[in-house]
């Protein structure tokens, strides 16, 4: 399951570029406000979650970027939320580079995400997960890939459920007769 904050359109979808691609670092805030926000207004859908963490991005050599937009965001969150809200960076850790999912097609985003992506996540100390409810946050869902992905990977380490909160996710299209 995945709660989005909004929309991947207009003003929002220009924020996320901008600090994404064109490094406006201090969009971080905003959008750490954002989120907490939302999170307080719907505080009944994620009161049973344990902890707060991440979509890792990978920062060794070869790295895309030098920074962590998504761990950015989360790093401005704790004095935001209201207490009992346990925020942990490094939950799940991306250990190598993976191939971009911006512009690609639906098969290639999988592809890239069951092979290269789920090879690329760890979760360090499983005993931070283990019989918790982890709330995920992520800037933009797609078609959900990459949460899957984390998702899995902290399941695996024991984890007993786990939720995305994304800031964007794309507008809903009407479905034409026969798609």
């Amino acid at each position: 399951m995945a709660f989005s904050v909004g929309v991947h359109q207009g003003a929002l979808r220009g924020a996320i570029t901008r600090y994404k691609y064109r490094g406006e670092r201090s969009l971080a805030g905003v959008f750490a406000a954002t989120m907490s926000s939302y999170i307080s207004a719907h505080a009944c859908w994620f009161e049973e979650f344990d902890l707060i963490t991440a979509v890792p991005s990978y920062l060794g050599a070869g790295a895309r970027r030098s920074w962590d937009p998504v761990g950015t965001i989360l790093a401005q969150l704790p004095g935001r939320l209201g207490h009992g809200w346990e925020v942990l960076p490094g939950v799940i850790i991306k250990r190598r580079e993976t191939p971009g999912m911006a512009g690609l097609g639906w098969a290639q985003r999988q592809a890239v995400a069951c092979g290269p992506l789920r090879q690329a996540l760890a979760v360090p100390d499983p005993g931070l997960v283990a019989g918790s409810q982890v709330l995920v946050l992520d800037d933009v869902l797609t078609e959900g890939s990459t949460l899957r992905e984390v998702a899995l990977a902290l399941r695996r380490a024991g984890a007993t459920d786990v939720a995305g909160l994304v800031l964007a996710r794309p507008p809903w299209t009407a479905a034409r007769p026969g798609t």
